[in-house]
């Protein structure tokens, strides 16, 4: 009460507004795995801690780029180095992963980098520490493991999901994106026995074939196959059978060349040929000489290669024809991908186009060409539907003339009527986030009809504007939703004389149509 003692003028304004319930974020994933790097100013000094980028430059500048592709080559009668083995067993995926998430829609994230790409293994220790670190994190909505199908121990991958499950479950403000362990069906079953059936939680199978290539790193190994000179032998060949040198001068014309190719050979055998020299004191004295090369380059061979140990950009260097060769085949390696962050990126873009309450499904996912497993309407329907246990799994599926489509969207609770929907689950996740925040407000405010009429009208208000979004439904408000409270409504006495403030609130939340069934019948001729 404003003390007046003086006289005067005095202002004093009024509350006539209720206060409003802002409404939270709901597609802001945190994705956990290995990177590059984890710098900001000094070295690690990201490395378990969770840190929020809008894009790809911020992460390829905190965390750095995908691991380098380490090769293997062996020469052919082209001499093109083909690629015979190009993939480690594990695999850090991180990076591909921010392209699928950014490609699909994705926005605001989190990383949470738990090491570096010199780790020995990839194991689900690390992981969890970097799950840990988002229990003092509000704002995150959903938790994406990238690198997790790189781990070997299967049981150690399913030993991840169940912990991100407890903690969705424990804060209740955050759900589960996962994966199947290899994206075969034969992980299916697996999948249902070692991970908990819960509504904070979703599977997508199968994996992606994505258009992105791998980043070439270090040749590892150059498995020769005899003498591996063939277009060098070829270009000296046609030096000293040219016609047109016929005389020293002619043969002076062509040193440099000749000489160019035989310093590339003597700087890549493993036995330099170094007691060869070219002589130009005539034509048939140069002719003569190069055909002593060529008979010495038949007696040699580069077994162990003098592209190994060299990155891509020192290749280029050496010889830019097989650089661009060997580039040319990483192309072709298909970068296969778990659809967790993709999944990430398509939630993101339909919450902002759409809204939360939309069924992320029939949302075609880009950058991809082609998935690990063609799944059939019979496959889906095992898939779909558990009667056991209600773990459903929402296939993505292939059309003609459609592309790559997400075809389900269902959480792990799909026999429950209430919690069947991935759509359900996190629009009741945002609106309990949202209330929640609103109410902090009115902690230790008196506990009467005055805050209890403005709690009931801010929640109101709040839900008529969801209702008017189409994400409640009701011909009227009092059908879509209702908001209780008062003594003798939601309190007792005691309550209050507790402390207690209750509010119940109810809604009819939009369900997506799964199933449209078309009924047709013969109709008589009436005229």
């Amino acid at each position: 009460m404003l003390q007046i003692k003086t006289p005067g003028v005095y202002i004093q304004e009024a509350s006539k507004l209720p206060p409003s319930v802002a409404q939270v974020e709901t597609a802001i994933p945190a994705f956990i795995g290995y990177t590059e790097k984890a710098k900001k100013k000094t070295e690690n000094d990201l490395k378990l801690v969770p840190t929020r980028i809008t894009s790809m430059l911020e992460y390829v500048a905190y965390f750095g780029e995908a691991n380098a592709l380490d090769l293997k080559l062996k020469d052919d009668v082209t001499s093109k180095l083909p690629i015979v083995a190009e993939l480690a067993t594990e695999q850090f995926l991180m990076y591909y992963a921010m392209q699928m998430f950014f490609a699909n829609g994705g926005g605001p994230c989190y990383i949470v980098s738990v090491g570096n790409y010199n780790v020995s293994s990839i194991n689900d220790v690390k992981l969890k520490e970097g799950l840990a670190t988002l229990e003092r994190e509000d704002e995150p909505t959903l938790l994406v493991f990238p690198d997790a199908v790189s781990m070997t121990d299967e049981d150690a991958f399913y030993s991840v999901y169940a912990d991100a499950l407890s903690q969705a479950n424990k804060m209740k403000d955050r759900f589960v994106i996962m994966d199947t362990y290899l994206g075969t069906d034969t992980t299916i079953a697996k999948f249902r026995n070692k991970v908990p059936g819960d509504k904070y939680g979703a599977a997508y199978y199968p994996h992606l074939h994505t258009v992105l290539t791998y980043r070439g790193g270090f040749i590892t190994e150059h498995i020769g196959t005899g003498n591996d000179y063939a277009s060098e032998k070829a270009a000296l060949e046609a030096i000293r059978i040219d016609s047109n040198i016929t005389n020293a001068s002619d043969a002076e014309a062509n040193e440099d060349k000749a000489q160019h190719i035989i310093d590339h050979i003597n700087s890549t055998l493993d036995t330099p040929i170094l007691d060869k020299t070219l002589v130009v004191t005539s034509a048939i004295q140069f002719k003569e000489s190069i055909g002593e090369y060529l008979i010495a380059l038949g007696t040699q061979t580069d077994a162990k290669g003098a592209f190994e140990g060299k990155t891509l950009a020192e290749l280029k260097g050496l010889d830019p024809n097989r650089h661009a060769n060997i580039q040319e085949q990483i192309k072709k390696i298909p970068v296969i991908l778990p659809p967790s962050s993709a999944i990430a990126g398509i939630y993101a873009q339909i919450d902002g186009s759409r809204g939360v309450w939309k069924a992320p499904a029939n949302i075609g996912l880009n950058y991809v060409k082609a998935l690990t497993d063609k799944i059939t309407n019979e496959a889906q329907e095992r898939l779909n539907i558990d009667d056991v246990a209600g773990k459903s799994i929402n296939a993505i599926r292939q059309f003609q003339g459609k592309g790559v489509l997400v075809w389900g969207a269902r959480t792990l609770d799909g026999n429950s009527s209430e919690w069947r929907y991935v759509s359900i689950r996190r629009f009741f996740t945002m609106v309990e986030e949202s209330v929640k925040k609103a109410m902090e407000g009115f902690v230790f405010e008196s506990n009467n009809v005055n805050t209890w009429l403005k709690v009931q009208t801010m929640i109101e208000n709040f839900l008529n504007t969801q209702w008017k979004a189409g994400a409640l439904v009701g011909a009227k408000p009092e059908d879509a939703y209702y908001v209780s409270i008062g003594l003798d409504k939601t309190m007792s006495l005691q309550d209050v004389l507790e402390g207690r403030l209750i509010v119940e609130i109810g809604m009819a939340a939009v369900r997506p149509a799964e199933f449209i069934i078309l009924k047709f019948s013969h109709k008589l001729q009436e005229s």
